[in-house]
């Protein structure tokens, strides 16, 4: 049964329980006479049926009245709405604001209907002529322009996402060798703790000791405090992350916020800090407390995120882990000859989360506990470490049988 009007139409599916509703609409740019819009199916009664088809015709004359937003206008909206809704961690929405921001700048006049892959194709072109955006960079950019107009498609400004459209943006696949210079295996971890034994303490040794004994991520690493730390039960509470901004801020993840037992050998460790740390902090005129940063400065505070990944560089290449593609001699102005060290060649200190990660596999750890420990929000990336290291495994599984078949 249909019930019609001059402005539109309730069909019912089911009696009683389902219905589709649709719209009368106008003349407009793509449409020279009267048309309907899309059919929306109801469920529930004439009554809510009604209210729905009311609904939708404020929506789309909404909808009509905004037709002339730009992208720009429209990514800033679906920024502010995603920060509205408190589901996105700011460290995320910073990052995504740098692709947001290149979107802008060369597709932000563009009407969001007028979106096609031609006009998106175009931009990525110039983006890459005028910028130097490198491939990784555009497929960020892409990623992001795709998700937002996912989100212009399922609120109908658009009959379909242009960025479907758009062919040969694909993320670079890392080379075999730089993903070899990246990467810190097992036989380097388990020397580079070796090492770091020898070291004298401070808060740098004990945020690389934590990285690669515990995979602490570097913000989960620097905010700690002494009462996230457990020694006599051997295990550690990750609260918060320390980043860029220099505060105290939720983690990454809800999975982030974990509680994970820690070893003898890090008991041990953080023991002999906790105490060295107590003599230093006293030489300062400062009370060690349950609040203070584990990982302290020589100010007896939470180190600086950006001094601390300079001085991790240095350190790695001191280690043997990373070397510098050019280094050079000058003499500066009070006549005294320096070297400038550039193009850091070598792994970051998420290299460390992935060593321990993969002495966990190399252990038999399971992949459910692994991803607990490490505070993986998908079992996906976990898994990816586990395919690698099987990869190995079953090279030296081959061999194996090599040498017993030659007998």
């Amino acid at each position: 049964m249909t019930k019609r009007d001059t402005s539109g139409q309730i069909t019912e599916l089911e009696r009683g329980r389902r219905y589709s509703i649709r719209v009368r609409l106008a003349p407009d740019d793509t449409h020279a006479a009267w048309h309907w819009s899309k059919s929306r199916k109801v469920y529930g009664n004439k009554a809510e049926a009604t209210a729905a088809l009311v609904a939708y015709k404020k929506e789309l004359e909404d909808s009509q009245a905004g037709r002339d937003i730009t992208v720009g206008e429209y990514a800033a909206a679906f920024q502010s709405g995603r920060k509205a809704l408190g589901k996105v961690s700011p460290l995320t929405l910073e990052r995504d604001q740098h692709e947001i921001d290149r979107i802008t700048k060369y597709l932000g006049n563009v009407r969001v209907t007028d979106l096609d892959a031609q006009t998106i194709e175009d931009a990525y072109l110039r983006m890459s002529e005028l910028d130097g955006a490198s491939p990784d960079a555009i497929h960020k950019v892409h990623m992001k322009l795709s998700q937002i107009m996912r989100k212009a498609f399922l609120e109908e400004l658009v009959d379909r996402n242009p960025c479907d459209a758009v062919e040969g943006v694909r993320r670079p696949k890392v080379s075999p060798q730089k993903r070899r210079e990246t990467r810190i295996t097992k036989e380097q971890a388990l020397a580079f703790v070796r090492k770091l034994r020898q070291e004298p303490q401070d808060g740098r040794i004990v945020a690389v000791w934590l990285g690669v004994a515990t995979g602490l991520r570097r913000g989960e690493a620097l905010a700690l405090v002494w009462d996230d730390i457990d020694l006599e039960h051997a295990r550690l509470r990750i609260r918060k992350q320390y980043g860029k901004e220099k505060v105290l801020k939720d983690p990454k993840t809800t999975k982030s916020r974990r509680t994970i037992s820690i070893d003898a050998q890090t008991v041990e460790f953080l023991t002999r800090w906790r105490d060295k740390q107590h003599a230093l902090f006293a030489e300062a005129g400062v009370s060690q407390s349950s609040f203070s940063p584990v990982c302290s400065n020589e100010l007896c505070g939470f180190l600086d995120p950006d001094n601390f990944s300079r001085w991790r560089r240095q350190f790695f290449v001191k280690e043997g882990l990373a070397h510098y593609a050019s280094e050079t001699t000058y003499i500066d102005r009070r006549g005294i000859e320096r070297t400038r060290r550039t193009g850091y060649v070598g792994p970051n200190f998420h290299a460390l989360r992935r060593a321990q990660a993969t002495l966990l596999v190399a252990g038999g750890v399971d992949p459910k506990t692994v991803q607990a420990r490490l505070g993986h929000e998908s079992l996906n990336t976990t898994l990816n470490i586990y395919a690698e290291e099987v990869g190995e495994n079953d090279r030296k599984a081959a061999d194996y049988m090599g040498k017993l078949l030659e007998g």
